[in-house]
């Protein structure tokens, strides 16, 4: 296991619908103050005033519980993942706090681009080291002041495991922490149980190795240098169509909210 690296704090603090073929902040990085709003729920804007501004949503059901952090968007042709993080951005909760980051890299959704204007976003967080480009060093600003008690980053991916060259499916990839892995296990059963159709078994969540810290992703960043409970949620396009992978995505992302204790109002949504 590679040295940990603790960051210092910074700031205060998925419905079935399938068919056979279904249809900073660091110097020089501009992070905007909070907008008004009341206790339970507030927005601001990371670089505001560029092409890679994007929102930021919070949602409070109570500050002493857990927060967790939900990023989508990362890549900007993986449309599922950033419309199930906007969907999670705004549920009502029943417990913990909740970070919201839809749509990071705006210049590649823009595009429908994988890559943005510098190349893979989501290679850009290499662990005990500085975030290597703005909108990195603006993410992982918005980790530094909400201090996040777990890291869920939306994905969507082609392909299934073992079947396609290079696919990993539908994947969930936890970081080395103790409980991660164990809760990775449990949500994928509760998926493939309650939301993967019995007659897809292909279709299955399967938990990937453990991430840590290896690898200059979000996720990886926050198992090495933060040592902290983390997933990368993979949800496949092969024979779902959108609105299926956007609802799989937010029940995967719904119970891994709620086993670290941060719960959705109206449970697995």
């Amino acid at each position: 296991m590679q040295r940990r690296r603790f960051l210092a704090r910074a700031g205060g603090a998925a419905a079935l619908g399938a068919t056979g073929l279904l249809a900073a902040s660091q110097s020089g990085d501009d992070v905007s103050a909070a907008t008004e709003g009341d206790d339970e729920t507030s927005s601001y804007t990371v670089l505001s005033g560029t092409r890679y501004a994007t929102k930021v949503f919070v949602r409070r059901a109570d500050p002493a519980s857990p927060t967790a952090l939900v990023v989508g968007g990362m890549h900007g042709d993986e449309e599922s993942g950033y419309r199930a993080a906007g969907d999670v951005a705004q549920w009502p909760l029943r417990s913990g706090t909740l970070v919201a980051i839809p749509r990071a890299n705006q210049v590649a959704i823009r595009n429908d681009r994988r890559e943005g204007a510098h190349g893979d976003l989501n290679r850009t967080f290499p662990t005990g080291e500085r975030p290597t480009t703005k909108l990195a060093r603006a993410i992982w600003s918005v980790v530094e002041r909400h201090d996040p008690d777990v890291v869920l980053d939306l994905h969507s991916s082609v392909g299934i495991y073992r079947l396609h060259t290079d696919s990993v499916g539908q994947m969930l990839w936890p970081t080395d922490d103790g409980k991660a892995a164990t809760y990775a296990d449990r949500t994928a059963a509760y998926l493939n149980d309650a939301v993967v159709p019995w007659s897809m078994p292909y279709h299955d969540y399967r938990v990937g190795g453990r991430l840590t810290g290896g690898s200059p992703m979000l996720v990886h960043k926050v198992a090495g240098d933060l040592d902290r409970p983390g997933y990368i949620v993979e949800t496949t396009d092969f024979l779902l169509d959108e609105g299926t992978q956007v609802r799989w995505t937010k029940r995967a992302a719904a119970d891994l909210l709620a086993r670290h204790g941060v719960e959705p109002a109206g449970g697995k949504r």
